[in-house]
């Protein structure tokens, strides 16, 4: 729901980028988790392992290092260079600390989902790689 308003904020307020750089890292692992999920109903287990572990590996190297060390370090400090230019507008500063709320929200959503995600990797390891069920929802992954 936090990545959905700071996308739809983003377009509204004309910062397109913003909403633009969400999309395009969260829809980058969740095609994994999709490839996953349908060969695990289809019962083809390998293909199931194999993209559940390209998911994870997406998961870490989008969310949780490329997103803090590129996107929250520029939207919180590079951007603040730009902002000095524009001292005699309030409405830059409210949205600096808007979209930085929401982006910093959605990067604690990120760690809460990745001991989850963790927990479901950790099932499969002592499952000897067979996928089971999804502890994030009870349902199968």
């Amino acid at each position: 729901m936090n990545a959905v308003i700071l996308i739809i904020t983003s377009y509204i307020l004309r910062f397109a980028r913003v909403g633009s750089i969400i999309l395009a890292l969260h829809d980058a692992s969740d095609v994994f988790l999709e490839v996953g999920k349908m060969s695990k109903y289809s019962g083809v287990e390998v293909l199931a392992m194999f993209s559940f572990l390209l998911f994870v590996l997406s998961w870490v190297v989008l969310r949780l290092i490329y997103f803090p060390c590129w996107i929250l370090w520029s939207t919180s400090f590079e951007i603040l260079e730009a902002l000095e230019n524009f001292k005699g507008n309030e409405e830059g500063l409210y949205y600096y600390y808007l979209f930085n709320t929401l982006l910093f929200c959605l990067f604690v959503l990120h760690i809460y989902w990745w001991v989850l995600i963790y927990r479901s990797l950790l099932k499969q390891i002592q499952d000897r790689g067979r996928v089971t069920e999804d502890i994030r929802s009870g349902k199968l992954l």
